[in-house]
């Protein structure tokens, strides 16, 4: 098993095969990207892109599963992987704000922005390790350890998986550790790929842009307030300047 250094997640033994599988996605991924966003970019657009590569990393992983892989642990209510850093690109976190204001009633809102102000307070700037130790949820599990946004969820989440459920309860307890989680192996390779293209995509097509990956909690919320977000996003501004992942430096 390997660790992958751009998503951060364990990767099993992959062969040749997969290998040069991964690459056709991604590129195929890369490519897509640029088709939507050439030559004049918008945020609806951008929207676009995201959603395609959501359907695109599904299409493939059912197209690519082993149908004698045995089913995963996971299930709803099951969220013990749900107390680590997400991360996500900037049209992921755009689509989440998008839903949330579309589709969540006024109370739900209120409670969903209190908890994300509640945990950036409390995450801001935490690496991985430090993480472990803060017990507290994502921001977007209501009480009933429900996902609120899952239908937007990050492809990150949505890549996840586990065969052992105790193993991702003793990631939740200690950290989720390379190697400690086995993954579902298609849909690792296709959404690992996808994300890859996408983040490819975007810094060919967008070159002012950030396309750096960034903090699920942080970005959502340094984002919520800001109506011309993407706008400014897509010219350059500095919409994500304390988010970004690779700034999570605390002990």
């Amino acid at each position: 098993m390997m660790f992958d250094p751009h998503t951060g997640v364990v990767v099993t033994e992959t062969s040749d095969a997969e290998l040069a599988l991964q690459e056709r996605i991604r590129s195929a991924q890369q490519d897509a990207v640029s088709e939507v966003l050439l030559p004049v970019p918008s945020p609806d657009l951008v929207h676009r892109v995201i959603e395609d590569a959501e359907g695109f990393a599904v299409a493939l992983t059912a197209k690519h599963r082993d149908p004698n892989s045995p089913q995963v642990a996971c299930s709803s209510g099951c969220a013990h992987c749900c107390y680590q850093l997400v991360a996500v690109s900037a049209p992921e976190v755009f689509r989440i704000v998008r839903y949330m204001k579309a589709s969540m009633l006024s109370a739900q809102l209120e409670e969903t922005v209190g908890r994300l102000r509640n945990l950036d307070k409390a995450t801001r700037g935490a690496n991985t390790k430090a993480r472990v130790n803060i017990k507290k949820p994502c921001a977007f599990l209501d009480q009933d350890r429900q996902c609120t946004i899952y239908s937007v969820r990050p492809l990150a989440c949505s890549e996840f998986t586990s065969y052992n459920i105790q193993d991702c309860k003793r990631g939740q307890r200690i950290g989720f550790k390379p190697y400690g989680i086995i993954h579902e192996k298609a849909r690792m390779i296709t959404f690992n790929a996808v994300r890859q293209g996408l983040h490819d995509g975007l810094a060919i097509a967008l070159p002012k842009a950030d396309v750096q990956w960034l903090e699920l909690t942080a970005a959502v919320h340094t984002t919520f307030d800001q109506s011309d977000a993407e706008d400014g996003w897509i010219s350059g501004k500095d919409i994500f300047a304390k988010s970004h992942l690779n700034q999570s430096v605390k002990s």
